[in-house]
């Protein structure tokens, strides 16, 4: 019978292969749920196809089929909706198995901190994801699909549809963990809030290249990234002003250690 794998302690010392276990372990539950992921998306894929197009149907107002031009077309729309779907149930799974690993290399101080904040991933995940569906997708393929449609017949390939779908929800999911992952860095006193003001610029640059790489190469797709990452960051600076008032207050109330008397000479 397999031994259930025991939590690690913050001030225990592992060695190597104590290590290498501990990250096999978390391997384990990832490969598990990706492949959970994508034997639901296989089985699931009709409808998946189905609920994929809603959006762009919505957008040219009228029902639409996939182009199919060879005979493995649909097979292969079939798989890459089991490997997106795949994807999109292991990301938040990855991302708290990564977490949990990290965490326990901090002090005790910072464990019981930490640990509630790899709790909150997947639901952040869920949050982003969702907002990419309703929001930014409907907005894109708006967009995109209505552009100089007099000179166009939409018809729409399965695999660009789902992977500008998967990867859009992916893509969301992962910015809407930014708060927690600044929240890690403020209580690791890595990140302060005078030091958000100082480089609020280069970080405006930064978070305007990454929704440019995002998928969706239009304005609209960009506009819809790149605010909700600006409001993101400014809830992440208020996150972190609260960790720095906190820390303020902990120093001011913790009492001083006594200054030892010089013995006489």
């Amino acid at each position: 019978m397999r031994r259930k794998r025991r939590r690690v302690d913050p001030d225990e010392q592992l060695s190597l292969v104590e290590h290498l276990d501990e990250l096999r372990s978390r391997l384990v539950v990832s490969l598990l749920a990706l492949a959970v992921g994508i034997t639901a998306g296989f089985i699931e894929s009709q409808r998946i196809l189905n609920l994929v197009k809603q959006p762009a149907e919505d957008a040219v107002g009228h029902p639409l089929k996939y182009l199919q031009t060879g005979p493995l077309d649909s097979f292969m729309a079939s798989i890459s909706v089991s490997f997106y779907i795949g994807l999109l149930v292991a990301l938040p799974v990855i991302t708290y198995q990564l977490y949990a690993f990290v965490i326990p290399a901090f002090s005790r101080e910072h464990h019981r901190a930490l640990r509630p904040l790899a709790l909150m991933i997947p639901f952040l995940f869920l949050l982003g994801a969702a907002f990419g569906w309703y929001i930014v997708v409907p907005a894109a393929l708006n967009f995109l699909l209505n552009f100089n449609q007099s000179s166009f017949t939409v018809q729409l390939r399965a695999a660009n549809q789902i992977q500008f779908v998967a990867l859009t929800l992916a893509a969301m999911g992962l910015i809407f963990e930014m708060p927690a992952v600044m929240l890690t860095l403020a209580k690791l006193r890595i990140v302060t809030a005078p030091l958000m003001r100082r480089t609020w610029r280069y970080a405006v640059v930064v978070l305007a290249v990454v929704a440019g790489v995002l998928p969706g190469a239009d304005p609209v797709s960009f506009i819809a990234e790149f605010v909700p990452l600006l409001v993101l960051y400014a809830i992440s600076y208020l996150i972190v002003a609260a960790v720095d008032r906190r820390v303020d207050r902990q120093k001011k109330t913790t009492p001083s250690e006594p200054e030892h008397e010089a013995w006489p000479a």
